[in-house]
């Protein structure tokens, strides 16, 4: 079953490092990411800034070793890793995430079939 885990980074190059890192490792099939704003209390202060959000797309089999890698190269104290059940995922995209989240070297995906 494919699942979405979401995080928070300060950065591009931050995300940009991460998503190569467990996408070549087989982790997440994909990771989507772009500019937010945030607004949050930290340290008994307001926050407001702008950082990105990711969307790491992978299978209830690797999900734990991406959590595992984002806790283990996260910039923040305390990252965000929260996972979204894909409750209907239409299957050639399932098929997709799961034929890509294997041990093995990824592919690219083809754009023109989308």
């Amino acid at each position: 079953m494919g699942l979405v885990i979401v995080s928070t980074y300060p950065d591009k190059k931050s995300i940009s490092k991460i998503a190569d890192i467990v996408v070549n490792k087989g982790l997440a099939a994909c990771v989507n990411y772009t500019k937010i704003h945030s607004v949050y209390a930290w340290k008994g202060k307001l926050e407001n800034t702008e950082e990105f959000l990711a969307l790491f797309k992978t299978t209830t089999r690797t999900k734990d070793l991406l959590k595992k890698e984002i806790a283990k190269t996260h910039p923040y104290q305390v990252p965000e890793i929260v996972e979204l059940k894909m409750d209907s995922v239409n299957l050639s995209y399932q098929n997709w995430l799961i034929n890509s989240t294997r041990k093995s070297k990824p592919k690219k995906r083809n754009n023109s079939t989308k």
